[in-house]
């Protein structure tokens, strides 16, 4: 039992490193690409975020907009 575990884990380690470095490489060779991946990714996020407290606690407060318009 003690084998199957070690190799389990070997295994799963190899795993891991090979999906690592495949990412790594993948990343230097389409640069541009993973950055507009990542930023469309977290901007999708940040506004489903922005949706989800407009549903539960209402519209900001523009307040502090209205007052530098008048200056």
């Amino acid at each position: 039992m003690l084998k199957i575990y070690w190799a389990f884990v070997d295994v799963v380690t190899y795993i891991v490193l090979s999906l690592f470095f495949l990412l790594i490489c993948l990343g230097i060779y389409f640069k541009s690409m993973i950055d507009r991946i990542c930023y469309n990714f977290f901007s999708k996020m940040d506004d489903i975020c922005e949706w989800v407290a407009k549903k539960i606690l209402g519209p900001r407060c523009k307040c502090k907009l209205k007052e530098k318009v008048k200056k």
